[in-house]
């Protein structure tokens, strides 16, 4: 074990020396975000990799601040007014990565944690893979060459700081789990490996691992035993797994994603890069990339030395099968096909060639008897850790410990204190979604995956265009400023030069002298929860929205999608909130008649208690939720949770049950062996 883990340490750290130097991070994009600005600039070293810093980091933070204080990270409140967290799978809630950051924020600096987590990435791959090839048959030395080529192969590369690198560094090890139903071991492993996969993170990514192992198990198992502990030990993975990807399918069916993000294809254009890597260029210099489609999915070469000694292995049975098993990804990445993102499987199936190159080193020992193993393998060693390092260098950067985890612009917590328990939005670039949950406002878009279609439907009341993820609005209209104000807007964010666009320019102007952009009251006051005591009716939530739009709508009289409450119309009544965690709301009730309307997106997953009693929840002007209360009610509490939740806890209690029964059955075989 410990050798292993040498290895890996070592595979990893020559693949990323970047860890020794200081943090492997993103956060140099935050310097050209308004939030951390407090004057125009900032400069980005790569210009494609935004997400871990304005994405991934937000929902990190929201994650680990619910499991710290012991609850479920269901809701963000921060983004979209508000979404479900744990339903994006990305927000990882169990792989290491987030885990780190609940044991050691706050005690162990920032940076040093996010490199742990590149640091165990990039050994569990490493460590996995030397397994796999010595299960494959391959010398000690040969599998040391393999960790050394996993841990820079492009897929876990490019993706280091994405959850796509913690879901595929556990492949090899789902490998693992096949190739011990093969010598006719139980299910158990690949049980483990088939959860701790879904655990990394990335759904997509996730499917394809499963692809690939189905492969693998078509050429390696053959008996009706094996075949059955696949099926069983894949089941029971997926039960271990149920609380992560039960949430996500419900959000997955309520949403526009599959439509909009899956189906790409790989260009064939981008081959050109097996000749050379970085052929078509790179987004981290100055040419840039210059190659069609994607530069992520174009990554398609496993460094120089791997590719050699990978052709080398074509000598062999194991190398051409191997190499047939690439080619079918390949094959697949260029046709493109349904639901997923088949251009990322040619990146992902360079790691296969590593696994050939482990066999050609093998191979090459053969013909030349006469060269000290050691010093072959020693040699070549060197070869595939400088080519691989050397191909993938540009790819991540360790940035100076100062420009890591920057504090937001004083500017903000200014803005935080005047807005209060409003939100805000921004216009155009103006506080890019999500760095607004990074300093502590709430913002009304967001930037996150999947997009339900009610989140859909608010956003293209804001602006038609639509424009996915981002859901930018360039500017304010009158059916939009209606919709904002209704959704508990008090400020908007303008980063324009000039004079302000005419609705804009009406609207008075938020001090904020050292702010890069400048902030307008729209509605200073605006609520986030209300009393209204009569509300109209509409058919459906396009309908209930479209009358918000209009005007037709108000707070004094809000739709529902319901019969409408049939009150003399009056200026509503703020209501008191207090936010418990991401997933609760607590009201404090006027004990007036009416609806109790909270600006939170409304959700299938939300429940009502009103004085202890379960009460229905309508949903509001098409986006937002609706509470009938009665005379002399004192107490409502909103809760979030998700129907894929509970189905997943009662999925995992019986996954537990498996195990344990497995363990059990083991146990009273290995002790009626010993007494046979």
């Amino acid at each position: 074990m410990r050798r292993l883990a040498a290895i890996a340490l070592i595979a990893a750290l020559a693949a990323r020396p970047q860890l020794l130097l200081g943090p492997v991070s993103a956060d140099d994009h935050l310097s050209v975000h308004h939030a951390f600005q407090s004057e125009p600039g900032g400069r980005v070293r790569h210009p494609q990799l935004s997400d871990p810093a304005v994405q991934l980091k937000a929902l990190r933070r929201a994650v680990v601040a619910e499991l710290r204080a012991g609850r479920a990270p269901l809701w963000n409140p921060q983004i979209y007014g508000g979404a479900p967290l744990l339903a994006d799978m990305q927000s990882r809630p169990m792989s290491w990565v987030t885990w780190l950051f609940v044991f050691g924020e706050g005690i162990v600096p920032d940076g040093v944690l996010v490199n742990l987590g590149h640091l165990i990435t990039l050994m569990v791959l490493a460590a996995g893979s030397a397994l796999l090839a010595r299960r494959w048959g391959q010398s000690s030395l040969a599998s040391g060459l393999v960790a050394l080529g996993a841990a820079s192969s492009p897929y876990v590369s490019v993706w280091l700081q994405h959850p796509h690198a913690t879901t595929f560094a556990l492949w090899p090890w789902l490998a693992l789990g096949v190739e011990a139903l093969r010598a006719g071991g139980g299910p158990l492993p690949l049980a483990f490996a088939a959860a701790l996969l879904i655990f990394g993170g990335h759904p997509e990514t996730a499917a394809h691992g499963l692809i690939l192992t189905g492969v693998l198990a078509a050429c390696r198992l053959r008996s009706r035993r094996a075949w059955l502990g696949l099926l069983g030990g894949l089941t029971l993975g997926a039960l271990l797994s149920a609380p992560i990807w039960a949430p996500f399918l419900e959000q997955l069916a309520r949403s526009a994603t599959l439509s909009a993000h899956g189906g790409n294809r790989l260009s064939p254009g981008t081959l050109v890069e097996l000749l050379w890597p970085g052929w078509l260029g790179h987004p981290a210099t100055e040419a840039g990339y210059r190659g069609p489609g994607a530069w992520a999915e174009s990554q398609l070469h496993p460094g120089l030395g791997i590719m050699a000694l990978a052709i080398f292995a074509l000598r062999t049975t194991q190398g051409r099968a191997l190499w047939s098993v690439w080619a079918l990804c390949l094959g697949a990445a260029l046709l493109g096909g349904p639901v997923l993102n088949q251009s990322r499987l040619g990146v992902e199936a360079a790691l296969i060639l590593s696994f050939a190159a482990g066999f050609g080193l093998d191979g090459l020992r053969a013909q030349l008897p006469k060269l000290a193993p050691a010093r072959l393998a020693a040699a070549l060693g060197l070869l595939v850790a400088l080519t691989g390092a050397s191909a993938r260098a540009r790819d991540q950067h360790a940035l100076p410990w100062a420009e890591h985890d920057p504090a937001p612009a004083p500017w903000t917590q200014a803005l935080k204190e005047a807005v209060g328990e409003g939100r805000v939005v921004g216009l155009g670039w103006a506080l890019q979604p999500n760095t607004g949950a990074l300093v502590g406002l709430r913002d009304l878009r967001g930037y996150d995956l999947p997009v339900s279609r009610d989140t859909e439907r608010l956003m293209a009341g804001l602006d038609r265009r639509v424009a996915r993820p981002w859901f930018p609005i360039e500017a304010l209209s009158p059916e939009s400023t209606r919709l904002l104000r209704f959704a508990g807007v008090r400020v908007v964010l303008w980063a324009g030069e000039g004079s302000p666009p005419p609705i804009l320019g009406a609207l008075p102007e938020v001090s904020l002298p050292t702010a890069p952009l400048r902030a307008y009251w729209l509605d200073a006051e605006a609520p986030r929860a209300w009393l209204a005591s009569a509300t109209t009716q509409a058919p459906d939530a396009e309908a209930a929205l479209r009358q918000v739009l209009l005007g037709q709508a108000s707070r004094a009289r809000p739709t529902v999608e319901a019969e409408p409450i049939h009150g003399v119309p009056a200026p509503p009544t703020p209501i008191p909130v207090t936010q418990d965690g991401g997933a609760t709301l607590q009201l404090r009730l006027l004990g007036a008649p009416g609806l109790a309307v909270i600006t939170e997106a409304w959700s299938p997953g939300w429940e009502a208690v009103v004085d202890g009693v379960e009460r229905p929840i309508l949903r509001v002007g098409g986006a937002f939720l609706g509470v009938p209360v009665a005379a002399g009610e004192a107490k409502l509490t909103l809760r979030y949770r998700p129907r894929g939740f509970t189905l997943g806890l009662g999925l995992l209690s019986l996954g537990l049950l498996s195990v344990l029964g497995l363990v059990l059955l083991d146990f009273s075989a290995r002790r009626g062996h010993k007494g046979s």
